[in-house]
């Protein structure tokens, strides 16, 4: 063992400097709606986790047209060569979204693609985001309507390396294997807590701060993001070729609390990505 890579139980713990530690392979609190959704990279700065609902650094999410696959199962193990620390994950996605009434999940297949269908809508047309979320807002309130995360059959499975150097760089790298026909695309997430990153920039001069953000918005620029001002801390992405990038951040009391970053990558086109983050200080 070393001062910056060890395991202790099922959690692992990467230093990169004396007060800021990556973890590895920790459930998730269970205060959020999607706490069922396994964890990627999490920072942790002087023993305070950053993360509060979002999914960490590299979470595969499987797309099968308008339904989407998450991992509802993990394993991690960490290993080091030289100065740099090595942590690797399997994913197994189980977990779907479904609706409840009342306390009942609702069976029928049309209302479920018909979620899907408008959370594409929610993604891909801006315009129409203020109506969407005042529509579903009524609609959750008048029918006492919930989104649950659910076990189903195994969907596919994927593996994350993550390669970790002492100067907070980590090169990542995801593989899929859909068992499922019909797979369309395969989203990597990369999020830490809304309450600590409430600050967005990218290369091409946007700086927003709160609800300016936007909870899911596609860039074009080289680079991009998030800032921590109280704890001096930035995660920076970079965009790659083959994938699209989006950003976003949302913030509601007892349902939400991430922002980040989602590689956006077409299947069977690709089943294989690669991309870097870097950490740093605040601007």
């Amino acid at each position: 063992m070393n001062r910056w890579s060890r395991t202790l139980d099922d959690l692992i713990e990467v230093e990169t400097s004396p007060d800021l530690t990556l973890l590895a392979g920790q459930s998730r609190p269970g205060e959020y709606p999607t706490s069922k959704i396994q964890r990627g990279l999490v920072i942790s700065q002087e023993g305070e986790e950053l993360c509060e609902e979002g999914v960490g650094f590299g979470v595969p999410v499987l797309k099968f047209g308008d339904a989407a696959a998450f991992p509802g199962w993990s394993r991690s193990r960490v290993r080091k060569e030289g100065n740099m620390a090595f942590v690797e994950t399997e994913y197994e996605m189980n977990l779907v979204s479904r609706l409840a009434v009342g306390g009942g999940l609702v069976q029928r297949d049309r209302l479920c693609r018909a979620k899907g269908k408008i959370d594409r809508l929610h993604r891909d047309h801006p315009s129409l985001r203020r109506t969407i979320e005042i529509g579903s807002a009524l609609f959750r309130r008048a029918l006492s309507v919930e989104t649950r995360l659910v076990e189903a059959d195994l969907f596919g499975r994927s593996r994350v390396r993550y390669a970790i150097s002492e100067r907070g760089e980590i090169d990542v790298r995801v593989r899929c294997w859909p068992k499922r026909e019909g797979c369309t695309e395969m989203a990597v997430m990369n999020e830490q807590g809304a309450g600590s990153f409430d600050r967005y920039r990218d290369s091409e001069g946007l700086d927003l701060s709160g609800d300016e953000i936007g909870s899911w918005e596609r860039t074009a620029a080289d680079w991009a993001e998030f800032i921590d001002a109280e704890h001096d801390l930035s995660f920076k992405l970079l965009r790659t070729g083959g994938a699209e990038l989006f950003y976003g951040r949302e913030m509601r009391p007892g349902r939400l609390a991430w922002a980040g970053f989602a590689y956006v990558v077409p299947v069977p086109g690709r089943r294989d990505f690669e991309y870097r983050i870097e950490l740093g200080r605040s601007p």
